[in-house]
């Protein structure tokens, strides 16, 4: 294998996708479900300290996070004002909705942000296969060649 050929990370790493993302989701490594990804709840490890795994691994990986996060967050919101339109419907109060609003427009991007970002690893892994070096080989399954 050379050294820039992907790892089929569903098979290499015995891993389906479901679990990385629910991994992503509780802030553990996608790759080897290791803990300790965040130093403080802004502060990201670069690396995995279990299987040396890099989070960032690409220039950029940081707008998908921020990206993610903000879709969520987006989303939230949106379903607090339809949820709250169709409830105060025929005489919607604007003031209520929109104090409504502010607590997932306000809370969910400090909440969900290191999530995000160990999920946002989880969907590159998934998007773009581990390649060669990128992980710690004890964690990688070694097929037989045929």
């Amino acid at each position: 294998m050379t050294p820039s050929a992907p790892i089929q990370t569903s098979t290499q790493l015995g891993v389906p996708n479901g679990r990385m993302l629910w991994r992503g989701l509780l802030r553990r490594c996608p790759a080897c479900g290791g803990g300790h990804t965040h130093r403080r709840w802004f502060t990201f490890v670069d690396r995995c300290p279990t299987c040396d795994l890099r989070f960032e691994r690409i220039e950029g990986h940081s707008i998908g996070y921020i990206g993610l996060s903000t879709i969520v967050t987006f989303s939230a919101t949106f379903v607090v004002l339809l949820v709250g339109t169709i409830i105060m419907h025929p005489h919607i109060r604007v003031w209520p909705l929109l104090f409504a609003a502010l607590v997932p427009g306000l809370l969910l991007p400090v909440l969900f942000i290191p999530s995000s970002h160990t999920l946002w690893t989880a969907i590159d892994l998934i998007m773009r296969p581990l390649r060669t070096g990128e992980i710690d080989p004890r964690f990688i399954k070694v097929e037989p060649l045929p």
